[in-house]
């Protein structure tokens, strides 16, 4: 075997183990599940939360006043290529809500937000 084609299979058997791991780690993401928490009953304050997926990290601050969700900063975002994912931001300040829908084509980053909106909420009830 030639040292090119040594070279190549080195680089096939890298690449297959890197993106197995990859899977495990998108399989994590995909079996996020995000909790409707009652808005109106989180206490007036400011939270903050950080997920970490390996292939998606997310950090937000959420301020609560008077049982509304005032704004939601995204602090901190690791991901891929830009998407939009920040765009679920507006969706649940606008809907008061966890229960909306993802960013089209950036599933992954929206899960991983609205668990750390969550999360973050979860610590003022």
């Amino acid at each position: 075997m030639s040292s090119l084609n040594k070279a190549i299979l080195v680089l096939v058997c890298a690449a297959s183990l890197l993106s197995l791991g990859g899977c495990k780690e998108l399989d994590a993401i995909k079996a996020i599940t995000i909790a409707d928490i009652d808005v109106s009953a989180v206490k007036d304050g400011d939270y903050d939360s950080f997920q970490d997926f390996t292939l998606v990290t997310a950090r937000v601050l959420v301020s609560v006043r008077e049982g509304k969700i005032l704004e939601i900063r995204l602090t901190e975002h690791g991901h891929g290529p830009n998407h939009g994912a920040d765009a679920i931001l507006d969706r649940v300040k606008a809907e008061q809500s966890l229960m909306v829908d993802a960013v089209t084509g950036s599933t992954s980053s929206s899960k991983v937000v609205l668990k750390a909106i969550e999360t973050a909420l979860g610590k003022g009830l």
